[in-house]
């Protein structure tokens, strides 16, 4: 099964872009646009959804203001009236975005930076399942903040892959590090897990299969719009 992750760093777009970018969404994605309080936050939003909506016009053909959407009862979007049977996830922080997009299989994307300010030992004792929290108690400094992120990532795109969003806590399963992998009560079907530092930013991929090819790829906003027209 091949997925393809598509990653875009914000700071690579030129301010003239941001119109053309914003010209790829519809009328609701752009009205969600522009309730964000903060700019970097809106900007993050609408370079997301663009990039979703190019990237699943090159996959599957057609003009990227065409793709429709809808969203499932716990607040997953899919696509209405896909030419095939596409799945996708998308993620947005400030400074970098990224979508996934697979057929047939569930899947979740997230990133976070990785400078980003996080109390991690009172988080993971909040959020995180007792192995996780005790495997951060045993690091210390950068390594301690590394493994946190990446099961922080990971976590989100489980409950992304899955649809339950946070309606299922993030203690209910565990992942394991070295390689990435995930146990979780009750839950027979095959997963798997990716995990990877893209500069300062660590990116997770999660899906709902045994076997996968993962091709990552980082865009531009000059070639992204030039693959729109």
């Amino acid at each position: 099964m091949a997925v393809c992750v598509q990653t875009l760093a914000l700071s690579g777009i030129a301010p003239d872009s941001w119109p053309a970018l914003a010209d790829l969404l519809d009328d609701a994605e752009r009205a969600r646009a522009a309730r964000f309080a903060f700019e970097d936050d809106r900007q993050a939003y609408v370079a997301a959804h663009a990039l979703l909506r190019v990237t699943l016009s090159e996959m599957a053909g057609g003009a990227p203001q065409d793709w429709r959407f809808a969203a499932a009862r716990l607040g997953k979007p899919y696509l209405i009236d896909p030419p095939k049977d596409l799945r996708f996830s998308v993620t947005h922080a400030r400074g970098m975005v990224a979508v996934a997009i697979a057929e047939g299989v569930e899947i979740g994307v997230d990133v976070e930076p990785a400078n980003r300010r996080a109390e991690s030992m009172k988080l993971a004792q909040r959020f995180f399942a007792p192995e996780e929290t005790s495997l951060l108690r045993a690091l210390e400094g950068d390594a301690r903040r590394d493994a946190f992120f990446t099961i922080w990532t990971l976590k989100e795109a489980v409950v992304k892959a899955t649809g339950e969003g946070l309606s299922r806590g993030l203690d209910s399963f565990t992942i394991h590090l070295d390689p990435p992998r995930m146990t979780m009560p009750n839950d027979l079907g095959a997963w798997r897990l990716e995990h990877w530092r893209r500069g300062d930013y660590h990116l997770a991929l999660v899906g709902r299969c045994a076997v996968w090819e993962v091709a990552v790829v980082e865009r531009e906003a000059g070639a992204l719009l030039c693959s729109s027209r």
